[in-house]
């Protein structure tokens, strides 16, 4: 269609002249608007030009080619990509296979590895153990093959395998298996990293959830029903009644030296805290109660083997959906109705009021939810540990996972 050229007469553009080039392939009329009558011919005799231009370079493509060329396009703009973008993705890829030859690493190793630098920078061991696991998965069965020879399409696969996994954890997973590819180049052992070939994932806004006072009931009784557990009702306390962060309570330098509970306080130096910010953590009278318990208990701080503790508190459960930071999270929720006050709740917390009202102010949890998280007590723990309800709980948890057992030992077929 010949592109047409007239005087707008009417709304914002009135005086001005447009060229209506039709609808291009997204649907979407073209009308350019131009000062005068002259810019708008020379806009058409641009057009015209180029017309002629690739339309003989289009004609000249066999048919096949012309076919193929339409489908990759289409492709490339479905994912909201361009492509300028692949070419430049392309070259830089391009650029990663000639680097230098590649030394042969097995996955394993290179998981130990990451597992070496991420502790000697500061990371929780706590974080780092359960990090490794997830890599380690992926590598279950092939755990001796050299890292270089893992492909994205396998990468790509695993994940997408996990259709429980949302968004959110597809995104950060990916970040975590692209950290690991990242320790394999700098150590020569691949010459690109696979996160860079699969498709991004746009992280959604964050879901902000916490546990309910029947789960912070359920995982305290777990704690207090055998002597193992009972060593990690301390730091369990710390997160959900003391606001501390798993890294912080379990932090090599942090002990029962910094729990005033004479005076309900607990101190978290700049060595500890995550934001490198001394704060002293007012306790409330249920965590002062909690914290006496574990003393009497003889828990130790830093506690020992307590990612393997909680673990088994949260299996005897069926808790399956492990909040990062959820404790502390439950804790943050639940004193903004103690203190009334944002910036109380930021004193014991260590984050910015930002970042409370964000993730915890728009959960709009009910205050009689909130007063019911400061009146789990020790001795309201024990009469669930004889109530019916917990009977109930830990018989349907055991069924299940004696079910799935004999599922997983049944050969198929």
């Amino acid at each position: 269609m010949e592109p047409k050229v007239r005087q707008v007469k009417s709304g914002n553009n009135e005086g001005k002249w447009e060229v209506d080039f039709g609808i291009d392939e997204t649907g979407t009329r073209r009308r350019p608007t131009f000062h005068n009558e002259d810019a708008a011919s020379a806009a058409v005799d641009t057009w015209k030009r180029e017309l002629k231009a690739y339309g003989e370079f289009w004609a000249l493509l066999p048919a096949l080619e012309r076919k193929t060329v339409a489908v990759i396009y289409q492709a490339i703009k479905a994912r909201g990509l361009t492509i300028t973008k692949v070419w430049e993705d392309y070259q830089r890829l391009s650029k990663d296979d000639k680097q230098m030859p590649i030394t042969n690493m097995h996955y394993e190793g290179a998981v130990a590895e990451w597992k070496r630098r991420k502790l000697a920078a500061g990371k929780s061991e706590r974080y780092v153990e359960e990090a490794a696991a997830l890599l380690l998965k992926f590598g279950e069965g092939r755990a001796r093959q050299n890292i270089h020879e893992f492909q994205p399409s396998e990468l790509d696969a695993w994940i997408d395998g996990h259709k429980a996994w949302g968004l959110s954890s597809k995104k950060t997973n990916m970040s975590l298996f692209s950290s690991l590819w990242e320790v394999a180049k700098a150590k020569g052992w691949a010459s690109y990293n696979i996160v860079d070939r699969l498709e991004p994932i746009t992280r959604p806004g964050p879901i902000v959830e916490i546990y309910s006072n029947e789960t912070t009931l359920n995982l305290m009784a777990a704690a207090l029903e055998n002597k193992l557990t009972q060593q990690v009702v301390a730091p369990l306390v710390l997160g959900l009644w003391g606001c501390m962060r798993p890294e912080e309570s379990e932090h090599e330098k942090f002990g029962w030296q910094f729990i005033d509970l004479k005076h309900a306080r607990v101190t978290v130096e700049p060595s500890v805290a995550k934001t490198g910010d001394q704060r002293v953590i007012r306790l409330q009278p249920v965590a002062v109660e909690w914290l006496k318990l574990a003393k009497e208990l003889k828990n130790p701080l830093p506690p020992v083997n307590a990612r393997r503790l909680v673990d088994a508190c949260c299996e005897r459960i069926g808790l399956e959906d492990w909040i990062r930071d959820g404790l502390r999270k439950c804790c943050a929720t639940h004193l903004r109705v103690i203190y009334r006050n944002d910036y109380d709740v930021v004193k014991d917390c260590g984050n910015s009021v930002r970042i409370l009202l964000k993730h915890y102010a728009a959960l709009n949890t009910p205050e009689a939810v909130s007063m019911e998280h400061w009146k789990i007590t020790p001795a309201k723990v024990r009469a669930h540990l004889k109530s019916d309800a917990w009977k109930k709980l830990t018989t349907a948890v055991a069924e299940r996972q004696a079910r799935l057992a004999s599922e997983s030992a049944t050969p198929a077929g």
